[in-house]
């Protein structure tokens, strides 16, 4: 590759290194403060100058190629370098970069997650985020084994043993039908209305699964489970194809072929905190949490 190749590939480094933390093109461009088309664009030209694919399919998501994980270190190399060499040029002692390692419910990866980088970057840009996606189960295990320094996950109230709970906010949760659906039109149900119909919703060890199991526990009813996924785009594409109903979080406009229903329960929600182990957290924790407190407009005080 001769220099003129090399200088075009210099300023889609950040494209790439963003990539290579978190492996999602919608977290990385809002990390980036991009467009996710114009990220995908950004990969193809890169794909097209080296001559090899950086990017492959991997479920609903994608993940580095084995030459993408091979550039990606001399991309962060390369950039360190340039760092270091404006930190020397302006006389100021280059800042250790802290880690923060945060496991999150899928359904968090879409919104939240990425503000939080944002947010985090603008005050603080020498902290750097390693991400995990998961169940709810999956991101406190991770949490519990060390391997993560927040979880951001739902139905953390009364806090897990060993944890400290700092409360964001919570979500309404509501029946989601097919729009073809007798109860449709519908204003509210309960969840005894529900026993009889198939229900479309997340595999057991989410968050979502397990607020639905208990709000048909505490109704004295049985869920009949039609179908099982791991993610609520699943659920949302279940439901509208009129293979069952759905208890989701509300959202101010129902996914396509669909219709809300209010559930006429005063338990039908489900609440979302950053869980973290007990004891004085870092100072990067610290930030972190704080940008979480700040975006959710949480007044609540952290509970052990």
């Amino acid at each position: 590759m001769n220099s003129e190749s090399i200088k075009a590939l210099l300023p889609h480094l950040p494209v790439l290194v963003a990539l290579g933390e978190v492996e999602h093109v919608t977290v990385a461009a809002a990390m980036l403060g991009m467009p996710q088309p114009t990220v995908s664009r950004i990969v193809r030209r890169l794909e097209k100058q080296l001559g090899t694919p950086l990017l492959e399919p991997d479920g609903r998501g994608v993940r580095l190629t084995d030459a993408g994980r091979t550039l990606v270190p001399y991309a962060q190399r390369a950039l360190g370098a340039v760092v270091d060499g404006l930190d020397a040029v302006q006389s100021e002692d280059r800042l250790a970069r802290a880690t923060v390692r945060v496991a999150f419910q899928m359904s968090l990866g879409e919104h939240l997650v990425p503000e939080l980088i944002r947010t985090v970057r603008a005050t603080d840009p020498t902290i750097r985020f390693v991400l995990s996606q998961g169940a709810r189960r999956t991101c406190l295990d991770t949490l519990l084994n060390r391997e993560a320094d927040i979880a951001l996950v739902s139905r953390l109230t009364p806090p897990p043993e060993g944890l400290t709970v700092t409360p964001l906010f919570e979500q309404p949760l509501v029946v989601l039908v097919p729009s073809e659906h007798p109860r449709a039109a519908s204003i509210s149900t309960t969840i005894r209305d529900l026993a009889s119909e198939p229900i479309v919703t997340l595999k057991p060890g989410y968050g979502l699964r397990g607020s639905l199991d208990d709000l048909f526990a505490r109704a004295g009813a049985l869920p009949t489970i039609a179908f099982e996924g791991e993610d609520l785009h699943t659920v949302h594409g279940l439901v509208a194809s009129g293979l069952g109903v759905g208890i989701v979080p509300a959202t101010d406009t129902p996914p396509p072929g669909c219709a809300q229903i209010r559930l006429d329960d005063p338990r039908a929600f489900r609440d979302i905190g950053a869980a973290r182990l007990s004891g004085p957290p870092g100072a990067a924790v610290t930030t972190v949490i704080a940008a979480l407190r700040t975006l959710t407009s949480s007044e609540s005080r952290e509970t052990t």
